[in-house]
């Protein structure tokens, strides 16, 4: 269900997830404050961009136990630093389609009818497709923020969570690879993408 970009316009596959079996609880989702817009992020360097998510990806790790820095470069990976299309008309900065695994999980802020619809490439078995979908809108990227992290924490198949053990581990590379073998994304190289943008913008100064 993603929607990633590379700089501006190179797009990440992504699949609905697959089953997982470990079925430990899961933390509360994060609460909602704010109301800052991806408009804002049109005219913005990458290290205006940082400077605005950083302490709204912080606060919701304190929340919720998604690391910043996961946070962060998921947003920077999947919205082009805000500025894809879905960002701009929807504050949607992590590719979240309006269905995602039957709406099953607890804590979604998403009011359940806004959307944005448009085209997003996918990948399935190794071609890559081009789909047109309906994605969330948010009113604020505070709760694009904060449902993406809810999803992460509480989606379930049956009574399994398909990304348990996600916040029992403070390494970002552990949480971003739980991530990808729960079935968020078909990329290959998601984490090593992911893994390099933490490192290379010191995101993981906001884990703390």
């Amino acid at each position: 269900f993603d929607y990633k970009y590379k700089k501006k316009k190179k797009a990440v596959y992504i699949a609905e997830p697959e089953p997982t079996t470990n079925s430990a609880p899961a933390p509360q989702a994060p609460s909602v404050s704010g109301g800052l817009t991806a408009a804002s992020f049109s005219g913005m360097s990458t290290s205006q961009f940082i400077a605005a998510m950083g302490p709204i990806a912080q606060q919701n790790y304190r929340e919720s136990g998604v690391l910043a820095s996961v946070t962060l470069a998921q947003a920077i990976l999947e919205s082009g630093w805000g500025k894809s299309e879905l960002a701009q008309k929807g504050n949607n900065l992590f590719g979240m389609k309006t269905n995602l695994s039957g709406n099953t999980w607890s804590g979604s802020v998403w009011d359940g009818v806004s959307c944005v619809t448009i085209k997003t490439g996918e990948e399935y078995g190794g071609k890559h497709v081009t789909i047109t979908a309906d994605f969330r809108k948010y009113p604020s990227v505070e709760q694009s923020v904060a449902d993406h992290s809810a999803y992460l924490l509480n989606a379930k198949n049956g009574s399994s969570y398909r990304y348990a053990g996600l916040t029992s581990t403070n390494s970002y590379k552990k949480q971003l690879t739980i991530i990808k073998n729960g079935g968020y994304a078909t990329s290959s190289t998601y984490v090593s993408q992911l893994s390099s943008l933490i490192e290379r913008y010191n995101l993981d100064q906001f884990d703390r």
